[in-house]
């Protein structure tokens, strides 16, 4: 079972205030009753991370105020939270992350950014970040390289993932054409928060719809999605291993004949694929002869 996200305890304060007596100009607190800001130096602006305190998503953006489409993802890489969202473009983000098999963790509005700058009548410049996924390395060689991130999702990863190998994204989700494009006050927003997940060690990146969100990915995700909270228990397992017969590698439909065929058979075979059981390889979309490689004692690491 995939464990929860902890925020509090990967991204621990001690480091962080070593860093900071180190010379970087931001300080970091960890929850709502740590506020206060630290100058170490006489420099600005100074940048304050907040995290919810229960180490999930750090605002509600579900309420009776909004004209556009909200709601929210039940995702197993979230530890079975659900996840809210408040743009279509972040529910297929989150649907894309959740059958990857790169992807370890998802919180949604993982935290927020107050920048402390001079000239803004005191008030701190806001950032609400979309998304942060923790990710098998080679997910941010192919995102810096330019790769769009359904073709990242979709491939398959025979190895199970370790908390020490994850590498931190931050994702911003955008339409091709947003009004903030030309918004001067938010681009400096944007390039200040750049710069704080720079130094924390973290990767920021921009998705843009046409690029990143293919169509037909997309509607794969969706189907996938409906039906991930199948039920399995250990003869499901079992059955599936005994397919695999001591190899590594096998192809879909022996093991959705083994799971009881026709449509059970997928949906539970996915249901695998979700919990990191197995790793499908869905390049080709839900084929019959794709492999399906089984993943070292059956899930993570």
């Amino acid at each position: 079972m995939t464990k929860p996200f902890e925020p509090l305890l990967i991204f621990g304060r001690d480091k962080q205030i070593e860093a900071l007596k180190a010379g970087e100009y931001e300080d970091v607190g960890l929850s709502h009753d740590d506020r206060r800001l630290t100058r170490f130096r006489n420099l600005a602006p100074i940048a304050t991370v907040f995290w919810a305190q229960n180490g999930g998503p750090i605002r509600t953006i579900i309420d009776g105020r909004k004209t556009r489409p909200t709601g929210l993802f039940p995702s197993i890489k979230a530890g079975f939270r659900s996840m809210p969202w408040d743009s279509l473009l972040e529910q297929q983000v989150m649907q894309l992350a959740d059958i990857s098999s790169r992807v370890g963790y998802l919180l949604a509005q993982p935290h927020r950014i107050e920048i402390h700058v001079r000239k803004n009548r005191g008030k701190p410049l806001t950032y609400f970040p979309d998304l942060l996924l923790r990710v098998h390395p080679s997910v941010v060689s192919e995102l810096s390289a330019g790769k769009a991130f359904c073709d990242i999702a979709v491939v398959p990863h025979a190895s199970p993932l370790s908390d020490y190998e994850l590498e931190t994204i931050i994702i911003e989700v955008k339409a091709d054409v947003d009004s903030r494009d030309d918004d001067d006050k938010y681009q400096d927003k944007l390039k200040f928060a750049k710069e704080v997940y720079s130094r924390r060690g973290f990767h920021f990146f921009e998705l843009r719809a046409s690029k990143h969100l293919k169509p037909g990915t997309l509607r794969l995700a969706r189907l996938m999605d409906w039906r991930k909270n199948v039920t399995l228990d250990i003869h499901d397992e079992r059955a599936c291993l005994d397919v695999f017969g001591g190899f590594s590698k096998t192809q879909r439909w022996r093991l959705e004949h083994a799971l009881g065929g026709g449509n059970l058979g997928r949906v539970k075979l996915n249901g695998l694929h979700y919990r990191g059981f197995v790793s499908i390889d869905l390049r080709m979309g839900q084929v019959d002869e794709a492999d399906v490689w089984l993943r070292s004692d059956g899930g993570r690491a």
